[in-house]
């Protein structure tokens, strides 16, 4: 009696990863991936804007420190304002010019806190002279060839930084739906019988 001939083993697919959680990172991707690219844009704008005031500001700004003067109550509202008056240099060695400039405003009658008596300015000296910046005393950097070249290096970075994140989002949000898309149709054949050849 003769034996039996051994049967044919069946081989199973293997196992495929699913491809839905690529979808679901595609869609957080896209939505933060966006939120971030906007924000990083927003700092690269400031980042541009900044360049633009130390380039435009340098040779032709001052600190300077502003004495209270006065303070003043806005009608109808508890809010208080606060004005300095500040000594701006003349050019050419004449007596310096007063102005006035304001410190800033407080709510509440009276105020909650006593206006600080100096306060540092960094105006630009057009015609006429304006505020920049202020803040306590000491506080306040002037525009120099230093903090021009400290903004160009903020520049670059930024703009670095955004040009890397536009490259790697859109990386991912090419990238992902293909990786999805391939996931799906191996699972599909593996749930059909059909082992992929790779």
């Amino acid at each position: 009696m003769s034996a039996l001939p051994p049967l044919p083993s069946i081989r199973k697919p293997p196992r495929r990863l699913p491809s839905w959680p690529v979808w679901v990172l595609f869609v957080v991707i896209l939505i933060a991936g966006t939120i971030a690219l906007a924000l990083l844009g927003v700092n690269k704008d400031a980042a541009a804007n900044g360049l633009d005031f130390q380039r435009d500001a340098v040779g032709r700004s001052i600190v300077l420190t502003g004495t209270l003067s006065n303070v003043g109550t806005t009608s109808g509202l508890p809010k208080t304002t606060s004005y300095y008056e500040v000594a701006i240099p003349d050019a050419d060695g004449g007596p310096d010019e007063i102005v006035t400039f304001s410190g800033g405003e407080q709510w509440g009658f009276p105020p909650s806190k006593d206006y600080p008596a100096e306060r540092s300015f960094l105006v630009v000296t057009d015609d006429p002279p304006r505020v920049v910046k202020q803040g306590a005393v000491g506080s306040v950097d002037p525009v120099t060839d230093e903090t021009v070249r400290d903004a160009e290096r903020a520049m670059a970075i930024a703009q670095t930084v955004w040009v890397v994140g536009v490259v790697i989002f859109w990386i991912l949000a090419a990238g992902l739906p293909v990786l999805g898309t391939v996931l799906a149709v191996l699972r599909h054949r593996t749930r059909n019988g059909v082992v992929p050849r790779i």
